[in-house]
């Protein structure tokens, strides 16, 4: 994942606030252009939905790519944390939180949001992405939504692929019938016995989903 897919994997865009920002449309995309005055340098951001950046040597007339290396250093460091400024300051002034990557995830907490009359808690700085939802009632949680590498649930994977999850409550008898099904795993840092992960990725329905979270709902009052 590039320094753009990070910073802006779960932002929504506002086009037009684009353009109140600076930015100028060239060859059909959107083209914002900032000179870094004492390295002589341009950033280039061009937005044709979704970003994409580049840095010009003025100098060289070339493109300057030394601050994408992995674990850069020095000179290489400075000029990435000016690079990653500018495209914060895009990102708080024309996109928008939405909070989840996956279609399904977004799907489903507004369902919960809708059918349950709560939104989700980031509760921790570690872990940001991380939601959990709690019952108005009793501030007991039935359903957390957090992201993770798919190899956390599944050891003999190599993928480095970010996977959505979702923790949610189920009957003890259940546990074992439910993890035979592509798409469940044991539980992610929570009690295996009653809690239960499933990916949000669509490999199960939204309507098993939905069923799963109102029997959670109802079993975390048990």
């Amino acid at each position: 994942m590039n320094i753009e897919q990070e910073l802006f994997s779960k932002y929504e865009t506002d086009e037009k606030a684009l353009s109140e920002y600076g930015f100028v449309i060239e060859n059909g995309r959107a083209v914002y252009r900032k000179k870094l005055p004492d390295d002589n340098f341009e950033v280039v951001i061009e937005y044709d939905g979704r970003f994409r950046g580049r840095i010009e040597d003025l100098d060289m007339g070339g493109e300057y790519t030394n601050f994408r290396l992995e674990g850069s250093t020095g000179y290489s460091a400075e000029i990435r944390q000016k690079f990653t400024d500018i495209l914060l300051g895009i990102r708080g002034q024309c996109c928008k939180n939405r909070y989840f990557v996956y279609s399904q995830t977004r799907r489903i907490n507004e369902y919960i949001c809708s059918c349950f009359g709560v939104n989700p808690e980031f509760l921790w700085e570690s872990t940001p992405s991380f939601a959990v939802y709690r019952r108005k009632d009793s501030q007991k949680w039935f359903a957390l939504i957090g992201n993770l590498k798919r190899s956390k649930l599944e050891p003999d994977s190599k993928s480095k692929e970010e996977m959505e999850f979702m923790n949610i409550k189920i009957a003890v008898n259940d546990v074992a019938n439910a993890l035979k099904n592509k798409g469940f795993y044991p539980a992610y840092h929570m009690n295996k016995k009653t809690w239960i992960t499933v990916v949000l990725d669509g490999t199960v329905s939204d309507k098993t989903i939905q069923k799963m979270i109102g029997d959670s709902y109802n079993y975390v009052q048990k």
